[in-house]
């Protein structure tokens, strides 16, 4: 029977040990999973700071876009009066 108890002790000195590595892998997957989530979050604002800069950048192009078309608007408008004037002295 002493073989018995002596298995039985090297079973639950395997079990314990199981356990404290079970428990160290947790550990380290929590510290992983943490990593990971900070290094997320540090993306995401990095990628939000990003948006943002190119939202800035292109509604001033847009400003200057419409800034543009609007002075072409006005000189066609300016070059049709005088189309009109000159149509208006030919005829």
């Amino acid at each position: 029977m002493w073989w018995r108890s002596s298995r039985l002790d090297r079973i639950e000195a395997n079990i314990e040990r199981l356990a404290e590595i079970s428990e160290a892998t947790n550990r380290r997957i929590d510290r992983f999973v943490d990593a990971t989530d900070q290094q997320i979050q540090a993306l995401q604002a990095r990628t939000d700071q990003q948006i943002q800069a190119l939202q800035a950048r292109t509604d001033q192009q847009i400003q200057a876009l419409q800034a543009r078309t609007d002075q072409l608007q006005q000189g066609m408008e300016q070059l049709q009066r005088a189309m009109e004037y000159l149509l208006s002295k030919d005829g």
